[in-house]
């Protein structure tokens, strides 16, 4: 359950990060961020545009000796004709890693890990615009003490 609940958790952190704009969608009225967990959750997305987005996807973790690290990729996504589009984006990622820095610690359980990284891409595909975030967080590490509690540990309701 760590991956989910660390997804959440971040998806949460950018939804209080952007809750007040309000960006261009494609063919549509300006609307929120839409924070999708993992993927987008529609294959056949026809009555609405996923623009502006945030996608926080698990990319995987790493155990060493002195601990175990979560790795988070964000991708971030705006739409506009607007040759000056790309500054939403910023202040989009701009909002989204103060408060990460801000809020460092995530459902009392996830330390965020410095260095963080967002960047963009020079080549944009206009109308659309991107930017993306890979974020490592410190997450419980089990030991070989927990095997006499495995079946305790793994019931969904400790969680």
């Amino acid at each position: 359950m760590t991956p989910a609940l660390l997804v959440e958790a971040v998806a949460k952190e950018i939804e209080a990060a952007t809750s007040t704009y309000k960006l261009k969608a494609e063919n549509q009225a300006d609307k929120k961020m839409s924070v999708y967990r993992q993927h987008f959750p529609n294959e056949d997305f026809e009555d609405d545009s996923y623009y502006p987005l945030v996608i926080v996807s698990w990319q995987g973790c790493e155990d060493k000796e002195d601990g175990s690290e979560a790795t988070i990729g964000l991708t971030v996504g705006v739409y506009g004709h607007d040759k000056a589009a790309w500054m939403d984006l910023l202040s989009v990622m701009e909002r989204i890693r103060q408060r990460l820095l801000i809020f460092r610690i995530l459902a009392r359980r996830f330390r965020l890990i410095l260095p963080t990284k967002f960047e963009t891409i020079e080549s944009q595909p206009y109308p659309y615009w991107f930017g993306y975030a890979t974020l490592k967080y410190q997450i419980g590490q089990p030991n070989e003490q927990m095997a006499a509690n495995w079946d305790k540990i793994m019931e969904e309701d400790n969680i």
